[in-house]
C-alpha cells in the first residue's frame, strides 16, 4: 500500500513493488450486506433501520402494509414497558397505565397480529374504565396515515365506547424529557366496534389510546398504517472480533440512492471506531471509606450469575415496572459500585488507551461504489460501525453492501520514536525545532516477534506535512550504515526498501529525514511496509531505543505564532531575454497558519507604485516559490533601478508582512 498524506490526513493507494519473506500476509474482507452477512445478524440497535432483500436502508412503509406487523418481522421486537429515556431512539415497545395487564406482558398481546388474543377481562371489572390508558413507543418517527383498533372477534361487542387518540413526532418533549403529545382525534361516542382513522401524513413516534369511557371493553389488536421511508433511521453493529489484532485497509461500500426528488438530499452517514480489547467502557470500583476510584475489569465489575427481575410500582402511573436486581449479579457489592465511563461519549478516564474515538463522518449521497481507507488505529481486534440515516418520506439512501479489508498484523509491535539527529535525548524529553528551518532528524523503529510465522517487513514508509526527505538508513545497536536499500518518494514523504526483515534477523532500524516545520505539532507517521499489497502496518509511539529520550513522533515548533519568511534567490536581475539573470525566485514559507489565508506578493517602485502584482491568493501553512521576471502588469519590462518586493498574509486576527529589495539592470 502506498500512503497519500493530505494536509493532516492519510489516504492510501496500492504499492506495486512486491518482495518476498518467509511469510505471506493476505487480505482478508469483512463482508456485510448482499453476498455476505446480513445486517439483523450483526446489529447491536437498529432503529427504523432493516435488512431489505440484503441491503440496510430505512423502513419503508407500502400504503396498507401495517406497521406494527412491519417491526415485528423486520426484527424489531416490541419490549414491555415504558422505556427509561423517552428521547434516545431503540426497540419499539408498548404499555400502559394499568399495572396488572404490564406484569402479565399483556401490552404485547395487542401487538401480535393475532386477534384471538386480547386484554381479555383486565378491563371488564364493574369499577369505570374511563382513564385506562394505552402507549406505544415505535422506536422511531414513522410516515403514518391511519390508525385501526378492535375488539376481540368472539367479543365484539365489547369496544371502546368513547376515547382520545394522540400523537407526537419523536421531536416534541417537556423540561423532563416526557413526549408532548397532540390530539388526533376525540370521539365522545363511538358505535364502531373497528376503529379505523385516517388522517394526513403525520411524523409519529409515540401513540397514546386514552379510554373516555366507563363501560367495561376488550382490546385485541392495535395496527399502525403509512406510506413512504422513515425519515431518520440509524444502525449500529455489535462489537466484531476478527480473532487477533489485525491491520485495516479499506472500507468498500456500495450504496442506492432511492426516490427521483431531485431537490432531496437524503445521505447515510457512516463512521467506525476500533479497540483493542472487547469494551470500550472502563468500570471503577469506588472504595468505601475513601471514595477513591480504582479501575477494575468488566469481568470483576460483572458476572455471569442469572439475572433476578423484581417489580416495583410507578409512583406517578400506579404501573408495575420490572427492574433488574443488581445484587443478583453484580460481583462487586453495591456500595463499591463506581461508575461506568464511555470514551466515545466523552467520559474522562474512559477506555481511550485501548477504543478510538468515531471516524470522521462519511457521508453517502448517491448511487455508486464508495472504496476508501480505514483511517483507525490498527492493529486491533475489535471494530465496530454506525450508520446514520437521513432524508424524508419519499427519499433515502440504501447501503446494499459494507466491506472491511483487513490482514494479519506483520509484527506483534512496532515502536517507533522521534528525535533530533544533534539532540537525540533532549533535556525536557520535548521534541522541540525551529519552525521553518530545514532540520535533521532521526526515526527510531523497534519491532517485535511473538510468533515466528509472523509476515514480517520489507520497508517503512515516512510521511509528514511538509513532505520528509531521506537522508539516511542505519540498523542494529549501535546503528551502523546500511547498504542495501532502496528509495522512493511519495506524494508527502518517501519510502525505503529493503531485504526482507522476519523474526529470524529482526534488528532495530534508524531513518534520518530532513524536514522543516511549517505547523506548531508536527506528526510524522510511519508504517512498516508488507511483501504484498496487504495493509501497511503503523509504527506506534513510545519508548523504540535508549538512544532516543522523546517517546513520540510529533515535533513541536519553538514559537508558536503564525510567522512567515521570504527568500529572494538574486538581489539582482537582467531581464534581457540572453537566458543568464532573468528572473528572481522568491521562496516563501509560512509557518503556524491553521487554516488558507490571504496571501499577496507585489512589486512596487521606490515611490510606492504598484508595478506587479504577481500572486493574489489563499495558502495555507507551507513552502512557495514564485518567479518575477522583471515586467509590470502591462507584460512590459520596467526601467533600470530598485524595486521592492512586497510579501504580505492577511490572517484574521493580524497581517503578517515582509519587503526585499531586488534590482533590476539592463
Amino acid at each position: 500500500m502506498r500512503a497519500i498524506l493530505s494536509h493532516r490526513k492519510v489516504f492510501l493507494t496500492v504499492l506495486t513493488t512486491v518482495f518476498s519473506t518467509a511469510a505471506l500476509a493476505q487480505i482478508d474482507v469483512w463482508h456485510i450486506g448482499k453476498g455476505g452477512l446480513d445486517w439483523a445478524s450483526q446489529a447491536e440497535t437498529q432503529i427504523g433501520a432493516l435488512d431489505s432483500d440484503g441491503a440496510l436502508q430505512p423502513l419503508e412503509l407500502q400504503a396498507n402494509e401495517n406497521l406494527i406487523q412491519l417491526l415485528r418481522t423486520s426484527g424489531q421486537r416490541f419490549l414491555n414497558g415504558r422505556p427509561t429515556d423517552f428521547v434516545l431512539g431503540g426497540q419499539p415497545r408498548a404499555w400502559s397505565n394499568d399495572g396488572f395487564f404490564n406484569q402479565l406482558v399483556g401490552n404485547l398481546d395487542l401487538l401480535d397480529g393475532d386477534p384471538g388474543t386480547s386484554s381479555e377481562g383486565v378491563f371488564k371489572t364493574a369499577q369505570s374504565q374511563a382513564g385506562a390508558t394505552f402507549f406505544w413507543d415505535l422506536g422511531a418517527p414513522f410516515p403514518v396515515n391511519r390508525i385501526r383498533f378492535f375488539p376481540d372477534p368472539n367479543d365484539i361487542d365489547a369496544f371502546i365506547k368513547a376515547f382520545e387518540l394522540r400523537v407526537n413526532d419523536g421531536e416534541s418533549y417537556n423540561n423532563i424529557n416526557r413526549p408532548e403529545y397532540e390530539l388526533l382525534r376525540r370521539v365522545e361516542v363511538n358505535r364502531n366496534s373497528t376503529v379505523d382513522i385516517e388522517f394526513a401524513p403525520l411524523q409519529v413516534r409515540f401513540l397514546q389510546l386514552l379510554v373516555l369511557s366507563k363501560t367495561a371493553f376488550n382490546l385485541s389488536e392495535v395496527e399502525v398504517y403509512g406510506q413512504g421511508f422513515v425519515p431518520i433511521a440509524s444502525y449500529e453493529s455489535m462489537l466484531h472480533s476478527f480473532g487477533s489484532a489485525v491491520n485495516y485497509g479499506r472500507l468498500r461500500l456500495h450504496a442506492t440512492r432511492l426516490g427521483d426528488d431531485a431537490d432531496a438530499s437524503p445521505v447515510a452517514i457512516v463512521q467506525m471506531r476500533t479497540g483493542a480489547d472487547e469494551t470500550p467502557l472502563s468500570y471503577f470500583r469506588r472504595d468505601r471509606d475513601t471514595g477513591s476510584q480504582i479501575e477494575v475489569s468488566s469481568a470483576e465489575y460483572n458476572d455471569d450469575l442469572p439475572r433476578r427481575v423484581l417489580f416495583r410500582q410507578d409512583a406517578e402511573t400506579g404501573a408495575l415496572l420490572g427492574e433488574l436486581d443488581r445484587a443478583a449479579y453484580l460481583e462487586l457489592p453495591v456500595e463499591e459500585q463506581g461508575p461506568v465511563r464511555d470514551f466515545v461519549k466523552g467520559d474522562i478516564r474512559a477506555d481511550a488507551d485501548n477504543w478510538s474515538a468515531w471516524s470522521p463522518e462519511l457521508r453517502v449521497d448517491a448511487t455508486g461504489s464508495i472504496d476508501v481507507p480505514i483511517d483507525l488505529p490498527s492493529p486491533r481486534e475489535f471494530m465496530q460501525f454506525r450508520v446514520l440515516f437521513d432524508g424524508d418520506a419519499d427519499n433515502a439512501i440504501r447501503i446494499d453492501t459494507f466491506q472491511v479489508e483487513h490482514s494479519p498484523s506483520l509484527v506483534s509491535a512496532a515502536i517507533g520514536e522521534v528525535a533530533l539527529v544533534d539532540d537525540p535525548i533532549p533535556a525536557n524529553g520535548l521534541l522541540e525545532v525551529a519552525g521553518g528551518v530545514d532540520t535533521t532528524f532521526v526515526y527510531d523503529i523497534r519491532t517485535e516477534f511473538a510468533d515466528a510465522d509472523l509476515a514480517g517487513y520489507h520497508g517503512i514508509r515516512i510521511e509528514a506535512f511538509p513532505p520528509p526527505i531521506f537522508a539516511g538508513l542505519e540498523g542494529g545497536d549501535p546503528p551502523l550504515p546500511v547498504e542495501d536499500f532502496t528509495v522512493a518518494e511519495t506524494a508527502n514523504g518517501f519510502e525505503v526498501l529493503f531485504p526482507p526483515v522476519s523474526a529470524d534477523n529482526n534488528r532495530p532500524l534508524r531513518v534520518m529525514f530532513r524536514l522543516r516545520l511549517l505547523e506548531y505539532n508536527t506528526p510524522i507517521y510511519a508504517w512498516l511496509l508488507a511483501n504484498t499489497d496487504v495493509p501497511p502496518h503503523p509504527v506506534a509511539p513510545g519508548n523504540a531505543s535508549d538512544l532516543v529520550g522523546t517517546a513520540t513522533i510529533n515535533a513541536f515548533a519553538t514559537q508558536s505564532k503564525p510567522e512567515i519568511q521570504i527568500k529572494v534567490s538574486t538581489p539582482f536581475i537582467t531581464p534581457n531575454g540572453d537566458g543568464i539573470n532573468d528572473a528572481a525566485t522568491i521562496e516563501l514559507t509560512m509557518s503556524q497558519f491553521a487554516d488558507a489565508t490571504d496571501v499577496e506578493i507585489a512589486l512596487y517602485d521606490l515611490g510606492g507604485r504598484l508595478v506587479r502584482r504577481l500572486v493574489v491568493a489563499p495558502r495555507a501553512s507551507g513552502a512557495f516559490s514564485d518567479t518575477w521576471n522583471g515586467r509590470n502588469d502591462a507584460g512590459f519590462t520596467v526601467p533600470p533601478g530598485l524595486y521592492l518586493c512586497r510579501v504580505g498574509v492577511n490572517a484574521d486576527a493580524e497581517t503578517f508582512a515582509t519587503t526585499q529589495v531586488i534590482g533590476v539592470a539592463h
